[in-house]
């Protein structure tokens, strides 16, 4: 059970963060609730992937002795996966409040992941539980979810294949007239058709010059004979995501907008070349910035990070920072995302999901993204 090999592994995390200190002075428990923000850290300990979750959390103790605090509207999901003995059910505040009182009663150094949660309810929990020493486990958190364990690079796997599908798909979508709107509803519409349960991110569907936004989000925008046409998007499958972004040039592109997309997408290669365990995922991304600025016309277009870590969030918890040493290690599982963006005229973005193995990576995501230039109908 998937709940009991993360706390396992996450304790071991935590113990080996608090180094040498005194075990007395250990985290004895963990503790997520979903309160004002919901925790990606919930569902990823549980598994669950089913149910929204709101006012709902969990006790976790080094034992692996756990109880989860749900309301009603959960009961059956819950119930389906964990012993009943180990479930709160509440209809209210007031039992709600109980149950967690219940719940971390005896407890004296609770690990919570402050970046979770926001002040307002860490001062609830300060002042609710006045025994209770706080302690930031988010380090801890972010340790346990960069590194995959095969069942959850297979869920990715298959969300990507999704995704990939789709995307090959788009150039079939275009029609002349069509709005921003409409190819991201085809693009959702056909990911849960082939088998998505739900989309990973509000999809990115750009046109012409809206192409230069890397966080547009699509309009009433009609697409035109001469055009680019720029889609990012991912589909959700048992809690896991992919990401990926295609760029499709249309009818007769300016020689400008098909250099752009041939530096990108060897820029995006350089960064396949370079990435396998020990290496600093800082440096991969000097080298494609080197690469993208060594051309003068684009010197300073490449605006954003090369990418970040995928799993149960889209962003889970960035790239690997100081905790690895920014070194990228076997089982991550992250985007490789160059772009070039020329304000009021276009952009070009080429996004592939990459999965560090023990003698370089695998990229997961299969989309054809040689440059071809579509007509449209």
């Amino acid at each position: 059970m998937e709940l009991f090999n993360r706390c396992k592994k996450l304790f071991e995390i935590i113990d080996e963060h608090a180094g040498d200190r005194d075990r007395s002075n250990t985290i004895e428990a963990v503790f997520i609730f979903n309160r004002d923000l919901l925790d990606g850290n919930f569902f990823y300990i549980t598994g669950l992937y089913h149910g929204v979750f709101e006012n709902c959390g969990i006790v976790i103790d080094r034992e692996c002795n756990y109880r989860v605090l749900t309301t009603a509207l959960e009961e059956e999901i819950v119930s389906e996966k964990f012993d009943n003995k180990n479930i709160y059910i509440y209809k209210n505040d007031g039992e709600r409040n109980r149950s967690i009182h219940e719940s971390l009663k005896g407890y004296r150094r609770v690990g919570i992941a402050y970046k979770n949660i926001t002040y307002s309810y860490y001062t609830w929990l300060k002042e609710s539980f006045p025994n209770i020493q706080w302690i930031d486990v988010s380090i801890a958190f972010k340790k346990l979810r960069m590194i995959k364990s095969k069942f959850e690079i297979a869920e990715i796997q298959h969300a990507c294949d999704i995704a990939s599908r789709v995307a090959d798909m788009i150039p079939s979508f275009l029609k002349k007239g069509m709005t921003e709107l409409e190819l991201a509803a085809k693009v959702e519409y056909h990911m849960k058709l082939i088998g998505a349960q739900g989309i990973a991110f509000n999809t990115i569907s750009a046109f012409g010059e809206n192409s230069s936004k890397p966080h547009y989000i699509g309009g009433d925008v009609k697409l035109e004979d001469q055009s680019v046409v720029l889609v990012d998007f991912g589909a959700q499958y048992h809690g896991y995501v992919s990401d990926i972004t295609q760029t499709i040039l249309v009818g007769q592109p300016p020689a400008e907008l098909i250099e752009i997309y041939r530096v990108v997408s060897h820029a995006q290669h350089i960064a396949f070349e370079m990435m396998r365990p020990g290496v600093n995922v800082q440096n991969v991304e000097t080298e494609v910035r080197k690469y993208i600025d060594s051309h003068k016309n684009f010197k300073g277009r490449f605006i954003h990070s090369l990418g970040h870590s995928i799993g149960r969030d889209v962003h889970d918890d960035g790239y690997p920072g100081e905790e690895w040493g920014r070194l990228l290690q076997a089982g991550m599982v992250i985007t490789v995302e160059p772009g070039i963006y020329i304000p009021g005229k276009y952009g070009v973005r080429l996004e592939d999901d990459v999965l560090i193995e023990e003698n370089g990576c695998k990229v997961l995501t299969s989309a054809d993204k040689e440059l071809i230039i579509h007509a449209i109908r």
